[in-house]
């Protein structure tokens, strides 16, 4: 890695570190990020860069930080927020709070945005234009960048790009892919109501269980049956509640669960299927069952394939071409990323936080998730050429 940028981002990197591990003990969920706007406030205090707060809902900060020279406006992204999960990693900076923890790696997102405010801050008169840095809440669920959206930190940028640790590649290497990158994704909540009666006699009752497990199936038959196999899909059922006991038939059930597609069109077709799955299987069991979607849809990331292509030729340079690495299909998570990207042309990074030979780190969203901090100056290099570059093209 070979940057005019390595000898500062080589002596900025431990104390980024620290302060990755110090947002890591710190853990807080969508819109509750308070220590950590407080925190991340203080860091810019002390660089001397200006900043707007209270954005996104409350907990949101936009950095700015302006060249010499007039020009274009690059947005670089983090997100702030953590999930509601018990740390299990026995790490010496382990989450402060019980029920919440740094498992997806916004710590390291904003600990490396952090790094590279203090990398481009020491370089500043090379800048032709303005970066600004957006630290966004709720991510995770609440799709907290439609708020800060809302909020007007994309007027006048010309150019958004942010990142993501990803374990599955390994330390060094980043991946990238124009066009469909992330799936868009809905939730939704299905309350069937039955009538309780005891376990022994159910032809007393309407058995609300029975009718949400014939439910559970049926949805399997709209990727399977109704949506072209041409057209990724997903309906996944990851909660379901009934009942307290093994001998009572309780009144009600609860199902709920989420949707991923590529196309508008298709996960239309997946909100009416669920619907219509669910409404007309309650009546073939004599219950009712009552459909409700989420807030917050979010929609499928698509990177701007010339953005992208600007990216992978910074990318290269950077890390070496064997570093970089193009993936052959999107992938089925979402990010909210997607609406800075309805706003600005841009691309989302998969940053490389896996083992390099040693055993595999565990994946996101798992207990015994940790940030890799020494993938840390590559983010720190490789996104401040990112916004350099892109200001100084004609």
């Amino acid at each position: 890695m070979k940057t005019k940028f390595d000898s500062t981002v080589q002596e900025l990197t431990p104390a980024v570190v620290s302060l990755r591990h110090e947002f890591h003990q710190h853990p807080e969920i969508r819109f509750e990020e308070h220590w950590t706007s407080d925190r991340i406030a203080s860091f810019l205090d002390d660089v001397g860069l200006p900043y707007e707060r209270g954005l996104g809902r409350g907990t949101g900060i936009v950095a700015t930080l302006k060249g010499p020279a007039p020009g274009k406006t690059v947005a670089l992204r983090a997100d702030i927020d953590g999930l509601e999960m018990s740390e299990q990693t026995g790490l010496p900076y382990a989450s402060l709070t019980p029920g919440r923890m740094h498992a997806c790696g916004h710590d390291g997102h904003m600990a490396c945005l952090c790094g590279v405010i203090q990398t481009l801050s020491r370089h500043r008169d090379q800048l032709r234009g303005t970066v600004r840095f957006l630290f966004q809440p709720g991510e995770e669920v609440a799709g907290g960048a439609r708020y800060m959206v809302e909020d007007g930190v994309m007027e006048g940028v010309d150019a958004v790009f942010g990142l993501h640790g990803w374990p599955s590649l390994p330390v060094g290497q980043i991946a990238l892919k124009p066009g469909r990158f992330m799936a868009s994704a809905d939730m939704f909540r299905i309350d069937v109501t039955g009538r309780g009666c005891h376990g022994a006699e159910p032809a007393a009752g309407i058995d609300p269980i029975v009718a949400a497990a014939h439910m559970v199936t049926g949805l399997q038959t709209l990727v399977s049956r109704e949506i072209s196999p041409h057209e990724p899909a997903v309906v996944t059922v990851g909660h379901m509640e009934a009942g307290n006991t093994c001998n009572i038939i309780p009144d009600a059930a609860l199902l709920e669960g989420t949707t991923r597609a590529f196309d508008d069109r298709i996960h239309h077709e997946l909100r009416e299927g669920i619907r219509r799955v669910a409404e007309q299987t309650a009546a073939a069991f004599r219950s009712t069952a009552s459909v409700r979607f989420g807030e917050v849809v979010y929609p499928a990331l698509h990177n701007d394939p010339a953005m992208t292509d600007f990216a992978r030729e910074v990318a290269i340079d950077v890390l070496q071409p064997e570093n970089v690495v193009e993936l052959e299909r999107p992938l089925m998570v979402a990010e909210d990323f997607a609406y800075y990207l309805q706003e600005a042309p841009g691309t989302f990074l998969l940053l490389g936080v896996g083992s390099v030979g040693g055993p595999a780190r565990p994946p996101l969203h798992n207990a015994r998730y940790d940030f890799n901090d020494d993938a840390i100056p590559t983010a720190m290099a490789l996104m401040s050429t990112i916004a350099l570059r892109f200001l100084g093209l004609p």
